[in-house]
């Protein structure tokens, strides 16, 4: 269990590295403000260059919804965070029904458990970055989307090792935080 925990975190930290780096040398001039409009051309370069995680699960989610190419900047962050939040409500919901339909494995039925707290905390955090969205402190809202997306990740961590770890399980937390990651790099371009 630790050492899965040990690579995934750092996985996940060395991701956040090197967008932090990019981020930081990309000149201020590419920098979007709140108010601009998304357009499809924005969405489909953004995601061809984002370097970590899936380029293509990024434009399929980004262009999914016609409305989201007619929003500021702003509004469309705060559509995707809602959509993330969704999604975490969704999972978590199912996390906590496989719990009690593990029968007596208790080992299992710990680790769904843990998975629906995991998922709680990240709920929370996203909710925390709905208000902070709402109250323009967009810094804090990035901070409460990276917080969503590590506290999903400890679901993972329940499972002793990959292997371990449910189809279902690892499917619904890669999307989770596919959402929260390509959420919070397109709105670190601010």
């Amino acid at each position: 269990m630790g050492i899965s925990c040990i690579t995934r975190n750092g996985y996940y930290i060395l991701h956040f590295l090197l967008l932090l780096i990019i981020l930081i040398i990309t000149p201020s001039s590419s920098s979007l403000s709140f108010k601009d409009i998304v357009t499809k051309e924005l969405i489909n370069n953004f995601c061809s260059n984002l370097e970590m995680f899936d380029r293509q699960f990024c434009a399929k989610w980004f262009n999914a919804d016609q409305k989201t190419k007619s929003i500021s900047v702003q509004g469309f962050i705060s559509l995707r965070v809602k959509e993330t939040r969704e999604f975490g409500l969704q999972t978590q919901a199912l996390m906590s029904k496989l719990a009690k339909s593990s029968g007596k494995d208790q080992q299992l039925k710990g680790s769904y458990e843990s998975c629906v707290a995991s998922y709680g905390q990240a709920i929370k955090e996203l909710e925390k970055a709905q208000k902070f969205l709402s109250s323009n402190s967009f810094t804090q809202a990035l901070v409460a989307i990276s917080d969503a997306f590590y506290k999903a990740g400890d679901c993972k961590d329940a499972f002793e090792g990959p292997s371990n770890e449910p189809p279902l399980v690892f499917n619904r937390v890669e999307n989770f935080a596919n959402m929260c990651y390509v959420t919070w790099s397109f709105g670190s371009l601010i």
